[in-house]
This record gives structure tokens, sequence and C-alpha cells, in this order.
């Protein structure tokens, strides 16, 4: 009887054990289903994207050659940092002490922005200031010398982060704050292209915390590869352009190059792909987006996720060509910019023709029209052509935006091709019809535009003082460039007609920089001394202008915004729709309600009842986002 009873206790003790061993996970199972469980979703509502706002970056540095108008400053945070910057340097550490506090140098903040998906080695414009109590009273023809710039920290004391730009160059004031005799028009300027970024700042998708696995990390990876991938010369195979991190909470992108000069938008196209969806989804949705592109409500965020899906599906281009020939305007603007990305051969002539118009006659659309027409469709002779036809309208932003625009393509067009003068700035000389005009530029490079050079001369009693020692004076029949105290301690003059292209090429001979061209040009203007001929031989003042591409105070390439308030509207309508379809928990549909837990397929609806849920629709319209934070977008100067 003993026996019997140990041999039972033996067997209720290992069915015990048994019952209460833990059935082991499987992790490719969890992935699996948490791939699923994102079925129909956007990658923009599963990831946030990073690194994506202009970064500041700032320095303090010597200014140099300023000829009795700079000042010995008093001790400071400032003057240290320059101090402990000149020590480092053998050579400068010896005179580092008695260079600050020469008459010829000023303490100066420098301050840039760097925008997101910079490279190493690209050039940005920083502006450049006098301390505010500083005494010194003009930085007029100085120049900078490797500062370093870096993100500043300030909590007790000033910090600073990683250099990431070195600026160089000679300062260049602004001709609006000298025409109008501002107390600062001498006290601040800017070096036009004069910074080289020194690290590049790269962009990222964080996946949001409830996402972050693996599978999803490797899904993500996966279908921005499979849209933007490209194949690359000296590179084995297709590059890939996304790479998710260990840990599974980031995903790296690197900007294709048609991109490079418009990252917001590859930002929001990236976001804007498809996670996860059957052929047969696809398709539906493909047929509702181009119902959508139709809608001028709705056009612009169903471009972009047409853009997103890519040229290489047929019904994708045939609701592209539709937005073509449309009659509304922002319809057939959205689709020409996802036309001219997808750069389909048989499109080009007309999708280059409507930006053309848009920049023509639309300044709402004028900027990004302008703007893509530079970047995409890069060997196309049609976008080429239009862009040539542009240079001789009458509005000068047009005018420049094409100029802009075929220099981006390639500097050495035979309609805009210019000269290096002296490593100093670019100059061109255009025959390209219109009215005559004059161009110069305070951003990106330092560059003169001459509309119809050989209709452009002065005219007039001319006393200009381009810098207090290169003056230029009409004499006679002639116009007489002359520099005080050249190099070699000598005075120097050239003698040349009245035609600006010759005094610019004579102040360039004499050793005259960017700055005291832009001098000249402007008082030029505001004594009206700048005059051109027009057809018919009529004497008319010139024109001029400074910095006349097409939205540059905004920022000259404009993120494309979803249609939120729509997007929203939508949403909440499936929702309301689908939570009065489902039927309760308590419902008699439910009490009988069969689970088979040992089913190998697993069932997203039955999913969504179980855990009591409500996935996202897979809808052609993509939802807000969880919180106004997450939209992204450039800091604008």
């Amino acid at each position: 009887m003993r026996t019997i009873t140990t041999v039972m206790l033996m067997l209720a003790a290992l069915f015990a054990s048994g019952c209460s061993k833990k059935v082991p996970n499987d992790p490719y199972r969890e992935q699996q289903l948490k791939v699923l469980m994102n079925k129909g979703r956007l990658i923009q509502d599963l990831a946030r994207p990073a690194n994506v706002n202009a970064a500041k970056i700032e320095g303090a540095t010597l200014v140099r050659g300023l000829r009795g108008t700079g000042a010995d400053e008093p001790p400071s945070s400032y003057q240290q940092l320059v101090l402990n910057d000149l020590s480092r340097d053998v050579e400068k550490k010896r005179t580092a002490k008695s260079e600050i506090a020469s008459l010829n140098t000023a303490i100066v903040l420098l301050e840039t922005v760097v925008p997101p998906g910079a490279r190493k080695g690209d050039r940005l414009d920083a502006k450049i200031s006098l301390l505010p109590n500083s005494e010194a009273t003009s930085i007029q023809n100085g120049y900078v010398e490797d500062a370093e710039m870096y993100q500043y920290m300030t909590a007790d004391v000033v910090r600073r982060g990683y250099v990431l730009g070195v600026a160089n160059g000679y300062v260049t004031l602004n001709p609006g704050e000298i025409e109008k005799d501002s107390p600062i028009a001498y006290k601040q300027g800017v070096i036009i292209g004069g910074v080289v970024v020194s690290r590049s700042r790269p962009i990222w998708l964080e996946l949001k915390e409830e996402e972050r696995s693996a599978g999803v990390a490797q899904r993500v990876e996966d279908v921005i590869n499979k849209r933007f991938s490209y194949t690359k010369a000296g590179y084995a195979g297709k590059r890939k352009v996304a790479k998710a991190q260990a840990g599974a909470a980031r995903i790296n992108l690197e900007v294709p190059d048609e991109y490079r000069d418009n990252v917001i938008r590859y930002v929001n196209v990236v976001c804007a792909i498809s996670f996860y969806e059957t052929s047969d989804e696809l398709n539906e949705r493909i047929d509702r987006l181009a119902v959508q592109l139709l809608n001028p409500e709705t056009s612009e965020f169903a471009s972009i996720q047409l853009e997103a899906i890519g040229s290489s599906n047929a019904k994708v281009v045939d609701a592209i060509r539709k937005g073509l020939d449309a009659t509304d305007d922002s319809v057939r603007f959205n689709s020409a910019i996802t036309s001219a990305y997808f750069d389909i051969r048989q499109d080009r002539q007309k999708t280059a023709k409507i930006l053309a118009e848009f920049a023509r006659v639309n300044a709402k659309y004028r900027p990004a029209a302008l703007a893509t027409l530079g970047i995409a469709m890069k060997n196309s002779f049609d976008v080429d052509s239009e862009l040539r036809k542009l240079l001789n309208e009458q509005n000068i932003e047009t005018r420049y935006g094409a100029f802009r625009a075929l220099w981006t393509r390639n500097p050495s067009d035979y309609m805009i091709q210019g000269e290096n003068m002296a490593d100093q700035f670019s100059y061109h000389c255009l025959n390209c019809g219109g009215t005559p005009y004059v161009h110069i530029t305070q951003s990106v490079r330092p560059e003169v535009v001459l509309f119809n050079s050989d209709q452009i001369y002065l005219q007039g009693q001319i006393e200009i003082e381009a810098n207090p020692r290169l003056v230029i004076r009409s004499d006679e029949n002639d116009v007489v460039v002359k520099r005080y105290e050249a190099s070699d301690g000598v005075d120097e003059q050239r003698r040349v007609s009245y035609k600006v292209d010759d005094v610019i090429r004579a102040i360039v001979e004499l050793g005259g920089a960017y700055p005291d061209v832009v001098s000249f040009l402007t008082q030029a203007k505001s004594k009206k001394l700048l005059y051109s001929t027009a057809d018919g031989g009529v004497s008319t003042e010139c024109p001029l202008a400074i910095d006349a591409l097409p939205g540059s105070k905004t920022g000259v390439f404009k993120k494309v915004r979803d249609v939120e308030a729509i997007a929203r509207r939508v949403e909440e309508l499936e929702k309301a729709e689908q939570k009065a379809k489902k039927p309760s928990k308590w419902s008699p549909s439910n009490w009988f309600r069969k689970k088979d837990s040992d089913s190998s397929d697993f069932d997203l609806e039955e999913f969504e009842a179980v855990n009591d849920e409500e996935l996202e629709p897979a809808s052609g319209v993509a939802s807000a986002p969880d919180d106004p934070s997450e939209e992204f977008s450039v800091d604008e100067e």
C-alpha cells in the first residue's frame, strides 16, 4: 500500500512540474507578429525623423586688416577664447596679445546655420558682428582666417561642442544698411560662402518606443532601400541609403544626390513609404491616391505618397500623367514636381514646360519650380532649353532664378559661363536679351551677374570710394580707378571706359576684393550713376538687385507640407465608422466566439477583437502626428 502511495505522489509531482513549466518564447514568431500588427501603416506612423532641423554654430575670432578702425577690447570670456585659439599655434602665440590689442584688429562673433543633411566640405555663409560693447568703429576691409565654429553650450560658463565649420574670407557689408546710414552698417556683415563644413550632419529615423524591435527596424530598412537604393561608380552592387543600427531604435539615412538640395522633401517621401501591404492592397491604395491627386485639397500629399511608391509602378506613372493634364494649378504643379523626380524620358519635355510656366507667371510656385528644375532631370536638354528662355524674362526673380538653376545643373553652360576673378568672386557677363540688369549676391557664393553687359555703363560726374584706399572718378572721357599705397607702397591707377564691365575689371586688377566691387555698384546705383541702353537706344537707369533668388527670404527650398487637417478628418471618420461597426465584447455575437490558440495563421481581425484594440486603418491618407512637436521643418533665417 505504501509503495502504491509513493508511486502516486511521484506521478503527481511530475505532472505538476510539467504543468508549471513555461513554454519558451519564439523570438522569430514575436518579430513576425510585430510586423503584421503594423500592416497598412506608413513609416511616419512608426518613426520620427531626427536631426532634420538646422543647427546653429558660432565662433569668436579676430578680424584683421581694419586699418585703424579696430579696438583693444577689455578682458572678457570671448577675448580669452580667441587668445587660447591663437596660442595653439607656436608662431601666433608669440604675438597673440599684441595682435589682439592692435587697432587693426577686432574681436568678432561669427554665426551660421548648418542645414540637415549637410556634407563635409559644403560651403555656408557666416554672419559677422562686433562684440555688443566694442569700441571698434568698422569692420570694412576686414578678413577672417581659419576661424573655428562650434555648437556653443552655455551653463555657468561658455563651453564649446564639436568643431562643425571653419571660416575664411573677406567681410562684405550690407549695402542697404549703408544706404540708410544705419549705426550698425559698418559693425556687421557677412562672409559669403566662407564657412566650410568640417563634419557631416546626418539624418535618421527614430523608431517610436512602442515600435522598437529588430523585425520592425529591419523591415523599415528594407522598404526604404527597395525604393531608393542606387548604383554608384566604383561600388559593387547597389548602394543602400538606409541602415538600421544595433538596438533597433534608429535607421540612418543617406540623402540621394537628386534630393541633396531638398532634404525635407526626401524625408517626407521616405516617411510616406508603406511599411507593409500586399500587392492587392497596394493597387487599391494607388487607385485612391489617383483620385486624391486630382483633388486640389489633397493633391500635395497624394503626390508625395505616389512618389514614395516610385516610378517602377505603371499605375503610379499613369496617375501622375493624368495630373499633368489637369486644369487646376495645384494639381498640375504637384504632379510636375513628382514627375521631375521620377525623370521618365518621355515625360521630360511636358514636365519642364509646366514647371517653366509656373516659374514665369506664378509667384507662389516659382521658388519650388525653379529649384526643382535646377536639381531634377539632370540630363534633359528640354530643361536646359526652358531655363535659357527664362533668362530674358522681365521679372528679375525669374531671370536670376533661371540663372542659378542653370548654374546648379552645369556651371559651364554656354549661356551663363563665367570667370573666376582673382579667386575673389564669380563674374558673369550674359547676352541673353531682355532688360539690362545688374545682380550681386550676399549669400551662397560671391557673384556678380550683368544681364546684357554691353548695354550697362556709368553716366554723370563720378566720385565713388569703394574703400578708403580705392577710388573711382570720372576724368573727361574716361573713368580713373585709383588705388593708394598698393602692396609695393606706390599708388596705382587704371584709365578705362564708362562701361561697368571695364570698371569692375580695373578694380580687380588693382587688388580690389569682392566687397569693393559690391560697394562700387551699390554706390553707383544710389547716386544715380548706373545706366543702360534699352532697345531703341533709349537711356534709362539700370536696375540693381541683391539676392533676387525666389523665396530666398524664407529659404530657397520650401518644405512640402502634408494636408494635415484633411488627413485628421479622414482618420477620425474611419475610426468612428470602425467603432460603430465593431460589436461589444458583451454582445451575443461574441459569446460563442471560437478561440483556436493552436492555429499557426495570424488573423489580424481576431487579434483586434481579442486585445480590444483598434489598429490604424490601411488608408491612402496618413494620420496626423500624435503630437504637434513631431512635425519637422528646416529653421529659416
